[in-house]
Parts: structure tokens; sequence; C-alpha cells
């Protein structure tokens, strides 16, 4: 039996960020109307069942009353489950969907949505959407393109060889004890207590820790990206030491935002490779929020693995359904080859 999970953050791209620059807002109303799209181009599909994470806003409910049930030929729910309204739904959801047997999970949200969910679980193959601020990890793309090619995935219609790929990952271990990880950026910040989880003051940022450093991204990894890009196949990870130094480079750090930024020390990760973190007492931020506190006795080391989430890339796995003639009318095609 097929299946696709959804997990919609309406609380991401709502940050401070909005109030220190130029970041948009993707509102409510409009993710419920891509949770729409994404529902009914996962329905396209023929995919069995659809699972919906409930939310504080309840986007999955609105989106299916927008519907129709009646409209949508998979089972389609909004999944029952103990909520709190936080960031550990989604960690939670996740984990339920994989033990309900999901074969794939639309993400509608930030990095930090993502993150969430790969917490849970780093073996289902995901179909991340944009919704946030700043975000690197998931894509921006038409949500019916994004509910299709999960519906795909989890039909198992193409090989996921072929269009599924692991991607980095930072763990953090605190005194020996592995306690939490990001996706794309670790940054540590001179500062005692978390406060405001966004990033927006540079002034704070001691290092910088990534997986990804593209030119064209937005936040604390274009700085490493406008100085040693690293593709997003990349073996290799960053770790940049900011302050005054002989490097100066101009880096878009929010939306409308671009400053020069010094550097001390900039040097590439191996796969295993760890970062001790020596300045302290700070907070470590994990993929633009902060959470982590160092106190001056904490042992904090930070490593590069890649053994992250599965993501699916959208457009090949459309394309190879393609290939198969998944999106032709077989009957119709015979008959009018017949004549």
């Amino acid at each position: 039996m097929s299946k696709v999970g959804i997990i919609a953050n309406p609380a991401s791209g709502k940050d401070i960020r909005r109030l220190v620059a130029y970041a948009s807002v993707t509102d409510n109303v409009e993710k419920t109307n891509l949770l729409r799209r994404t529902i009914l181009g996962i329905d396209s599909t023929g995919v069995d069942e659809i699972l919906v994470m409930p939310d504080y806003f309840g986007l999955g409910q609105r989106a299916l009353d927008g519907i129709g049930i009646e409209n949508i030929q998979a089972k389609t729910s909004v999944m029952e489950m103990a909520v709190n309204f936080t960031s550990e739904d989604s960690t939670l959801a996740a984990k339920l969907m994989g033990e309900l047997g999901v074969g794939c999970i639309v993400t509608l949200g930030g990095d930090g949505t993502n993150r969430d969910v790969a917490k849970s679980s780093r073996a289902i193959p995901l179909v991340p959407l944009s919704t946030g601020t700043n975000n690197v990890f998931p894509v921006m793309t038409e949500s019916t393109s994004a509910g299709i090619a999960a519906g795909i995935i989890a039909r198992g219609i193409v090989n996921g060889k072929d269009v599924i790929k692991t991607r980095k990952r930072l763990v953090v271990i605190k005194n020996d004890v592995e306690i939490d990880m990001a996706l794309i950026d670790a940054v540590v910040l001179d500062q005692l207590f978390i406060g405001s989880r966004a990033i927006w003051r540079l002034s704070e940022v001691k290092e910088i820790i990534c997986t990804r450093a593209e030119p064209n991204n937005i936040g604390m990894t274009c700085i490493g990206g406008n100085l040693h890009p690293l593709e997003l196949d990349d073996e290799h990870g960053l770790h940049l030491k900011l302050g005054r130094g002989n490097l100066k480079v101009k880096a878009t750090i929010l939306p409308g935002l671009v400053t020069e930024v010094g550097v001390k020390e900039l040097k590439t990760l191996e796969p295993g490779e760890e970062v001790e973190v020596r300045h302290k007492p700070s907070v470590i931020a994990l993929d633009g929020e902060r959470e982590i506190t160092v106190t001056s006795a904490d042992r904090v080391k930070i490593r590069l693995q890649r053994d992250g989430p599965s993501v699916v890339d959208i457009e090949r796995t459309i394309k190879e359904a393609v290939t198969k003639g998944f999106f032709r009318n077989q009957s119709q095609e015979a008959k009018w080859q017949q004549k």
C-alpha cells in the first residue's frame, strides 16, 4: 500500500528577520494553497493514502475542506497524534509516519523544519518545499510538481537509486554525548543566552561550520560561498572563523542586506572531521536558530557526516517517470496506434 506523508509548518517564515531586513512572509493562507496543490499532485499519481500532520492553524484540514474530500481518490486525513504546537510536532509526525509505512514525506517549511523531521527519520525520502527564510535545504518549486514526485517515489515507479541522494549533516557532540544536528550550518555566537532564536546580528558570529556554501544562497553560508564555493554534492564541509584578518568578503547575510565580513581563518572539512568549539561561553545556532548553550566547562565538538536525510530530485524523478511512460494512457495510445 503506497502512502505519502505531509509535514507543513505554519510558523515558518515569520521570525524577526522580517523586522531587521527585507525577508518576505509566506502567510498561512498561501501555505494552505500550497498544501492543496501538493495533495492534488500526490493524488494524481494513484497513491493509496495521504497523511497530513496536524498543526495549530489547521493547515491540513483547511486544505482538505477547500478541495473537498470527495474529490480526492486517495484515503486522505489529518493524523491523530498528540501535539504541543512546537517544532517537536514535526519530529514526532515523521516518526509516526515511518511506523505507518510512508514511502515519502513532503515538507513545507524552512531549514529548521527539515532538521526537525530528519531528527527522527533520515531514511524516508524527503521532498522539501521552501516556505521559510534564508532557506538552503528546501527548494522553491511548484508544489503540484513536488506532490507528483512524492507520489512517484512512494509508488516505486522509478528506481530510487537514480533520483534520491543522501545529504550531509553536522552532528553536535556535547560532553561526549551526541545531542543535536544541523543540515546546513552550525554557527557559534558570542552570547550567553538563546534569546531570539533567529540570527540577525553579524557581530555576534564567531565561527561557521557548514555542509554547503553556495554564492547564490542567503545567510551565513553565503560568506563561505563567496570565498570557497561548495556545491550540493561536494563531499566536503567548510569551517570559517570570523573577525579581523587579511581577508574580507561581501556576502548577502539577510534578504536585502549585503555587507562586508572579515574572515580570520577558512578551511575545508573532510567527512568525519570534527571542529572543537573553543569560544566559551557561547550559543550555537543550528540551521539559523539558536539552540545550544555552551558553558566554560562544556566540551563541544561538531562533526561532518555523510549520513543525513535522503532527498528526492523532483525534476529528475518526473523525467524518469516520463521515460517509463507513467503519464501515458496506454489503452488510448493503443487505440490511436491501431488507427
